[in-house]
């Protein structure tokens, strides 16, 4: 399966999941979830030093975590393409780095948005 491919069933599988209540079962629901789509349809082993040659898509690290200015309860999170914002109320949203554009959305157990 290509990258848009397992990237289309990582959100379908997201947005079916259980919403999260707080920003530690987002993030984790949200690195559990990628992992999952990349381990049965990548064909590439989990090995987080070779991101960028291997192929395989990789959950947001803790040390790409930023605050955001104006909203203290959101963490941004920057990967290779994406910006993911994940806030207190366990909300998420993907954007598309270089365009902006919002990828995906998930409401937290409160039934907000990240920035709502």
């Amino acid at each position: 399966m290509d990258k848009k491919a397992r990237l289309s069933l990582f959100y379908q599988r997201l947005s079916e999941a259980p919403v999260a209540a707080t920003h530690d079962e987002a993030l984790r629901l949200l690195c559990d979830t990628l992992n999952c789509v990349e381990d049965e349809h990548s064909n590439v082993v989990f090995n987080p030093s070779r991101w960028k040659t291997d192929g395989r898509m990789y959950p947001p690290e803790v040390d790409n975590a930023f605050a955001v200015d104006g909203f203290s309860q959101v963490l941004r999170y920057r990967s290779a393409r994406h910006n993911t914002f994940i806030a207190g109320t366990g909300a998420i949203e993907v954007k598309d780095f270089a365009t902006g554009t919002v990828e995906f959305t998930k409401l937290g157990a409160n039934g907000k948005g990240v920035w709502g």
